[in-house]
């Protein structure tokens, strides 16, 4: 081919900077139903005869994974330039939105993949200001669409508006941002900063509004703290990862109670990481150490541990973030098998 014409098709294929995107779609919407496979249809904790509480349904690396496909142009433009076809690299933070679009912070890739299943569509969102993101660690959505990301690296928590494009940069003495969690009640943004042992709280214009937390092992102290996460009241779930349990704030910060302990049984955390809540109130803390994921009632007590190590379904390798969308399901990241892992939470009723 006359390298005009390559040249050309590499123009068309690859975004401006000023939209810090890359991104493929499908030519009419998909969509994708998340089943449980035929291959592993009793994949399921606690194991038959048990009754089903967690359900394994499937497993996104890829676009093509939520039903996204390109479309023929596309195709034959990745033909000519030699694209290579997006996929999950590294995955770390996670999170769903209420029109159940799934946000992936990737560290080796770069970025954050958006997989929109019932559009059918994709994207990549990519920092468009120097410098460039370095460690994107933590994820989450405003209540307008605004995307949050913590670089941990950087120091900083970069926001994208909802189509993707870069809006402002705070950092406010950050030192190294890791979990992030938006109260949409009260408009703050909640961000960990694992080395400065607290958390933090911004506005939707980046402005300090409270702050608490320092190294200590005492209540309401931390020694590097990963991620959090907000109940619809406003209540504050903090994994203290080298304190090596769960501590539980009110909407400003005061210490309500704890959980979790240092061990190898069912319901310990030797270095929990991702926290999540689902519609009944119950905890979900990953455990990166024993790649498992511990279920807790609202008041710390053991219910279920769910998953193992491994490379198959329901197994992962160095577990990390989590989220849960309106339908109870469970979106677990499987870091170094480079993947999501999608699971349901099965209610009474379900």
């Amino acid at each position: 081919m006359p390298g005009s014409v390559a040249r050309a098709l590499r123009r068309l294929v690859l975004p401006t900077a000023a939209f810090a995107t890359l991104g493929s779609c499908t030519s009419h919407p998909a969509g994708v139903r998340f089943e449980p496979t035929l291959d592993h249809p009793s994949l399921s904790w606690p194991a038959p005869p048990g009754r089903a509480r967690i359900r394994y349904l499937a497993s996104i690396s890829t676009p093509s994974d939520v039903g996204v496909r390109p479309s023929i142009l596309r195709r034959l433009m990745n033909v000519f330039t030699g694209a290579v076809a997006p996929r999950v690299r590294q995955p770390y933070g996670i999170a769903v939105d209420s029109l159940g679009r799934i946000f992936v912070a990737d560290v080796v890739a770069g970025g954050v993949h958006r997989f929109d299943p019932a559009r059918g569509e994709y994207q990549f969102i990519i920092a468009s200001e120097r410098p460039a993101f370095r460690s994107p660690i933590g994820v989450a959505v405003g209540a307008r669409g605004d995307l949050y990301v913590s670089d941990s690296e950087l120091g900083v928590v970069i926001v994208f508006r909802p189509d993707g494009r870069e809006r402002r940069r705070i950092r406010a003495g950050l030192i190294r941002p890791t979990g992030l969690a938006f109260d949409a009640a009260r408009g703050l943004l909640w961000v960990v900063d694992t080395q400065g042992h607290r958390l933090v709280a911004f506005d939707r214009d980046g402005v300090e509004r409270r702050a608490f937390g320092h190294r200590g092992a005492g209540a309401g102290e931390f020694n590097f703290p990963t991620n959090v996460v907000v109940a619809p009241d406003g209540t504050l779930y903090v994994t203290d990862a080298l304190n090596f349990r769960v501590q539980v704030f009110s909407p400003d910060g005061v210490f309500l109670r704890q959980f979790g302990r240092h061990g190898d049984a069912v319901g310990d955390l030797a270095r929990p990481k991702g926290i999540a809540l689902d519609s009944e109130g119950h905890v979900y803390v990953v455990e990166g150490l024993y790649d498992v994921v511990n279920l807790f009632d609202p008041e710390g007590r053991t219910l279920l541990s769910f998953g193992s190590a491994g490379r198959g379904p329901g197994e992962f390798w160095l577990a990390t973030g989590i989220a849960i969308d309106r339908q109870d399901r469970v979106y677990v990241g499987d870091s170094h098998n480079g993947r999501i892992q999608v699971l349901q939470y099965v209610t009474e009723d379900r």
